[in-house]
C-alpha cells in the first residue's frame, strides 16, 4: 500500500508530538528498552527507516503512559488480581 508522503509526514509528527509530551527524562531509558524489545519480537522490521523510527516511538509513548499510570497507582482491578502481592499493606 502506498501512502502519500505528506500523510506520512503528518503521522510522523503526531507520533513525535505524542512521543514529546509523554515521555519524560527519567523514563527515557526504560521505555526504549521495551520498545526494542516489542519491536523486534513484532516482526516489522522491514519498512523504511522513517516508518520503523516512527513505530518505536509509538511504542515508547505507551511504555512511558503506562509507567506513569503505575507510579500513580492508577490500577485496575485485573492487575490487582495478577500481582496482588504489590498491594499487600494498603
Amino acid at each position: 500500500m502506498d501512502i502519500p508522503q505528506g500523510r506520512l509526514d503528518d503521522l510522523v509528527q503526531a507520533i513525535n508530538d505524542l512521543h514529546a509530551a509523554t515521555v519524560r527524562d527519567e523514563d527515557v531509558r526504560l521505555a526504549s528498552e521495551a520498545a526494542a524489545d516489542l519491536h523486534s519480537g513484532s516482526g516489522y522490521l522491514c519498512a523504511p527507516t522513517e516508518v520503523l523510527e516512527a513505530f518505536t516511538r509509538a511504542l515508547e509513548a505507551g511504555y512511558a503512559a503506562a509507567l506513569q499510570d503505575m507510579r500513580r497507582g492508577k490500577l485496575d482491578a485485573e492487575i490487582q488480581g495478577w500481582r496482588p502481592a504489590l498491594f499487600d499493606g494498603e
